[in-house]
C-alpha cells in the first residue's frame, strides 16, 4: 500500500505543473457513448460491452499545444 500511496503522491506533484487547466464537462442522453468518448480519448482506450455509468466518471489528460502544457479535466 506504501508504494501505491508514494506513486500517487508523486502524480499529484507533478499534475500540478501546467500552464493551462480546462474542466469540460460532457452531457447528453442515456446510451450515446459519452463514458466511450471519454475512455477513447482520455486512454486511448475502447469497449465494446456496455456498463451503465452509475455516478461520474473522471479523467485526466495533459496535452501540448503552441509549446504550453494544458490540463484537461473531464467529467
Amino acid at each position: 500500500m506504501a508504494k501505491a500511496d508514494q506513486r500517487f503522491g508523486q502524480r499529484d506533484g507533478s499534475d500540478q505543473n501546467f500552464d493551462y487547466m480546462f474542466k469540460l464537462l460532457i452531457i447528453g442522453n442515456s446510451s450515446v457513448g459519452k463514458t466511450s468518448f471519454l475512455f477513447r480519448y482520455a486512454d486511448d482506450s475502447f469497449s465494446n460491452s456496455f456498463v451503465s455509468t452509475v455516478g461520474i466518471d473522471f479523467k485526466v489528460k495533459t496535452v501540448y499545444r503552441n509549446e504550453k502544457r494544458i490540463k484537461l479535466q473531464i467529467w
